[in-house]
């Protein structure tokens, strides 16, 4: 069962993205065929009411399409399904042009692609049988009447076809990919990050640890990594409420903002539990870091209690002293440990 739904208010407005796009994309199709399908019309002298009807086809069937698709409540679907009537009504054009090879062939072409970009086999496999199955019905009641002729102005009035519709199909694709570039960095930022701290989440911190240190092996550049834990947490919780708790998280994370420099990650890799990886800092340095944080920690105030005040433990360890990530973490572990076995409210740096 599906945990995750998205909210009905999104695939709507996907739907109605969806279907503007496909009417977007059948109208101007549409117009460029009625200039190619009408040259072949034109040296075949069919009747003015054929011309007619390819008219219907090419300026009103796409909005009759559009409307009905909006007044349903699958539109997606239904929109859908009128993709596969537009093959059918291709492959009828094509046996109405004898078919016509440069014509027919571009209109083949198009009307593949067009329904394989939609909707994949899905949606393009229909559509083959639709348009196979009217072609040979329409070729069958014309008389299998094949016109192989090619006229100069047939081919003229295909080539807007040819290029065009592939142009403006090429810049909607290109659109989509940049959207979905866009959405997957965003969805890879939600990933990576607490959504309630706007920090690092465990997962991104792993990686930068890890990153980071092998750069301070390759270049021998300097990184600290330091851990903090709140004291007491739990009673802040129970008497001031989970609310009050990820308010006091929040400050930290906002303190821990503050002090950092560009190149360090700030990050919560436990419910409590916060981390910092400091690059270039010396010991002195990042202790004075340490007790800048925690003094601005216990200045945090809740609006339930203005009374309140909350100390932290800090375990710091220098990436020199330790062989692998996992050593220089342990360590760090090590160093919030003591401080905490000993009374809690320190800093302690291996």
């Amino acid at each position: 069962m599906p945990y995750i739904k998205t909210d009905e208010a999104i695939l709507l407005e996907r739907s109605k993205r969806y279907v503007h796009r496909i009417f977007l994309m059948r109208q101007t199709g549409t117009i460029l065929c009625f200039l190619s399908i009408s040259s072949v019309l034109h040296y075949l002298n069919y009747s003015l009411f054929v011309y007619i009807l390819l008219g219907i086809n090419a300026f009103i069937w796409p909005t009759v399409a559009y409307v009905y698709a909006k007044s349903k409540q699958d539109a997606v679907k239904t929109t859908n399904m009128s993709l596969v009537v537009d093959a059918a009504l291709g492959g009828i054009w094509v046996a109405v042009m004898g078919i016509s090879p440069f014509p027919s062939l571009i209109m083949v072409a198009i009307l593949i692609s067009d329904r394989y970009a939609a909707g994949g086999w899905v949606i393009l496999k229909p559509s083959l049988m639709a348009m196979l199955v009217s072609c040979l019905v329409m070729w069958v009641l014309l008389g299998f009447h094949v016109n192989v002729d090619f006229d100069s102005r047939i081919v003229w009035c295909s080539l807007p076809l040819a290029t065009l519709y592939i142009m403006f199909l090429s810049v909607l694709t290109r659109n989509l990919a940049v959207q979905l570039i866009h959405k997957n960095r965003e969805f890879e930022r939600i990933a990576l990050m607490d959504p309630r701290l706007h920090i690092p989440n465990r997962r991104l911190f792993e990686q930068r640890l890890s990153s980071i240190f092998i750069q301070t092996q390759r270049n021998g550049t300097h990184a600290h990594l330091m851990l903090l834990d709140v004291d007491d947490f739990k009673y802040i919780n129970d008497t001031y409420g989970h609310e009050a708790g990820d308010y006091f998280l929040a400050e930290i994370s906002s303190i821990l903002r503050h002090f950092i420099g560009p190149e360090d990650t700030p990050a919560r890799f436990g419910g409590d539990e916060l981390a910092i990886i400091v690059v270039d800092r010396s010991n002195d340095e990042i202790l004075i870091l340490a007790e800048n944080i925690a003094a601005c920690i216990k200045n945090i105030r809740l609006q339930s209690d203005e009374h309140f005040s909350a100390s932290i433990s800090i375990g710091i360890a220098s990436v020199e002293t330790a062989q692998t990530v996992s050593e220089w973490f342990g360590l760090a572990d090590k160093a919030l440990y003591y401080v905490k076995r000993n009374g809690r409210d320190g800093i302690q740096i291996y």
